[in-house]
């Protein structure tokens, strides 16, 4: 067979990875622990060798300093973690991560990983996916593409039960990520209609809860003077304790847990209704962001119903995920293979994109529509290399994937309507192209005016929105790298003179931006490929990534 295409989940707390065998079904790799997932965490053990998964896991607490987890909570912000005299940012830190399960993968299947796509959460911003494709870049694998967690679920979905025209929200509840996305599945064409979600929400902030109570509980069932909190080996089981109980409680009402620490022991009973009361309140977050998403939906398309309710992420196992959305709305959700389904729906994508980019090469200046038409002259290439039959590779590589922007992009302004603006300016973000906006967008106009008598330049700085809800402030939004520019040499205009912004955003998430002062014709364009590091920056990442061992 020849060189294997892979889809990545990678996760917030867990990541997978698969790819689709001789007979078209999806497979995932099982890693040196063979389990089909992997913690997403790295330990920097010393200046040469970093270990990620369950070893790096378990030394979370008692090595604190020196190990990494949720970093996919950080993607696309401007961090840095320095280990051995080495800087690290979320995106390299996240390559050590694909790295080892590339490994895994190559174990697994006896070949070489290199083509991949990766998954992210729906609600992440170009900035996040930008991050996480360049992690697969430092990781040195070829990255055919991004796709949202969700529409690979919905891949893999529809796969596997023929769900076709129907409209699917799919509640993905992983261990650090949620957010909830409206799909509709219609003659090979998946649509993203809209999405929402939180990207510092998941499964993990369940767990915390269930440590701190278990740690409260103990304290109080122990002698008075136990010095707990300076046993780092028992702080590291109670993790573990506490992820397990809630996988344990997902299955039954109570659970004992035995707990021995500092000296002393204690047996504390757990019931899921305590358990569920305990996090309650991280429940109705999501049901919050449910109700926004459906809000949308019909807004954007009146009278739209829900046919079917997919449950994706390992954290949706929790009876009160699937309870509550029928208590709150009347669904009947369907549990779909969530720890898996994600990564395996990357695997069918990445397939589909390969024979995609075959076509394409056949004939480089075809157009869209003619490379389409190519499309069964390269599925039948790719048969013969790898033995899955032609017309699963048709049907994978025929799907057509529409999505939404998630994230708003506006301008830096100053706030004209302040008597001292002047003097002292307000800076906010005006938004000119929105959240769950259909790609590409349309050109989108804005009228703005210089600030002051006289003003020779006018400075043009682009922004993303941050928070889980567009809003003007500063704090709310977050700058783009690369994307600030200005037109120079105007002549002595008043305060107030016209400059008219343009705005639009392609199906890949290129933002391209035109400023014009009408009175003399000169312009500005900026086009961003949306990047939180510079290409000097990549190649600097892999360099102290190619030369760590990485281990499971």
């Amino acid at each position: 067979m020849t060189e294997r295409v892979f889809g990545i989940d990678l996760g917030t707390t867990y990541s997978a990875i698969a790819y689709v065998d001789e007979t078209g079904r999806p497979t995932v790799c099982r890693n040196i622990d063979t389990m089909e997932t992997t913690p997403s965490v790295v330990y920097f053990e010393n200046e040469q060798n970093v270990v990620v998964g369950t070893v790096a896991k378990n030394s979370a607490v008692t090595y604190e300093d020196r190990v990494v987890s949720l970093i996919k909570r950080r993607m696309g912000e401007d961090a840095t973690y320095e280990f051995d005299g080495k800087e690290y940012n979320p995106a390299s830190i996240s390559a050590l991560i694909l790295k080892q399960l590339a490994s895994d993968a190559a174990t697994h299947t006896g070949g070489a990983v290199d083509k991949v796509v990766i998954t992210v959460p729906a609600y992440f911003g170009m900035l996040q996916k930008d991050a996480t494709k360049t992690a697969g870049e430092i990781a040195g694998l070829d990255v055919l593409g991004i796709v949202p967690e969700p529409v690979a679920a919905a891949l893999h979905y529809e796969a596997t039960t023929g769900a076709d025209g129907k409209t699917i929200l799919v509640y993905d509840l992983g261990g650090g990520t949620f957010d909830t996305t409206v799909i509709t599945v219609a003659g090979g064409e998946i649509v993203v209609v809209c999405t929402d979600g939180d990207d510092h929400l998941g499964g993990a902030d369940w767990d915390e809860r269930l440590r701190d109570y278990l740690l409260e509980k103990f304290v109080e069932a122990v002698p008075p003077g136990t010095d707990v909190e300076g046993d780092t080996e028992f702080l590291q089981d109670l993790t573990k304790m506490a992820e397990t109980t809630k996988q344990q409680l997902s299955q039954t009402t109570s659970r004992p847990v035995a707990m021995r620490g500092a000296g002393a022991a204690a047996r504390i009973e757990v019931t899921r209704a305590q358990f569920e009361e305990l996090t309650k309140d991280k429940l109705d977050q999501t049901i919050d962001i449910v109700r926004r998403t459906l809000e949308t939906l019909e807004s954007k398309q009146p009278g739209t119903k829900i046919d079917e309710v997919l449950l994706v992420g390992g954290s949706t196992k929790m009876p009160a995920v699937a309870e509550r959305l029928r208590a709150e709305f009347g669904w009947d959700p369907k549990l779909h293979d969530p720890d898996l389904a994600v990564a395996k729906g990357a695997a069918l994508y990445a397939l589909g994109q390969v024979v995609y980019r075959q076509a394409a090469e056949a004939a480089p200046d075809a157009s869209p529509d003619e490379i389409k038409g190519r499309l069964s002259g390269a599925a039948e290439e790719l048969a013969s290399q790898t033995g899955i039959p032609a017309e699963k590779l048709m049907r994978i590589a025929g799907k057509q994937v529409s999505n939404v922007l998630p994230k708003a992009f506006g301008v830096k302004l100053v706030d004209a309507s302040l008597p001292d603006y002047q003097t002292n300016p307000h800076f906010y973000v005006e938004h000119m192209v929105h959240a769950n906006e259909s790609l590409p967008t349309g050109p989108k106009p804005l009228r703005v005016g210089t600030l002051v008598d006289n003003q020779r330049s006018v400075e043009i700085e682009l922004y993303e929105q941050s928070g889980t809800v567009a809003g003007p402030d500063m704090a709310e939004n977050r700058a783009l790298t690369d994307a600030r520019d200005s037109i120079q040499d105007l002549p002595p205009l008043p305060a107030g003179s016209p400059v008219d912004i343009m705005m639009k955003v392609d199906n890949e998430g290129l933002l391209e931006l035109e400023a014009t002062e009408p009175t003399t014709g000169k312009a500005l364009k900026i086009n961003v490929r949306v990047s939180v590091m510079s290409s000097e920056q990549v190649e600097q990442a892999k360099q102290v990534v190619s030369g760590l061992t990485v281990t499971g």
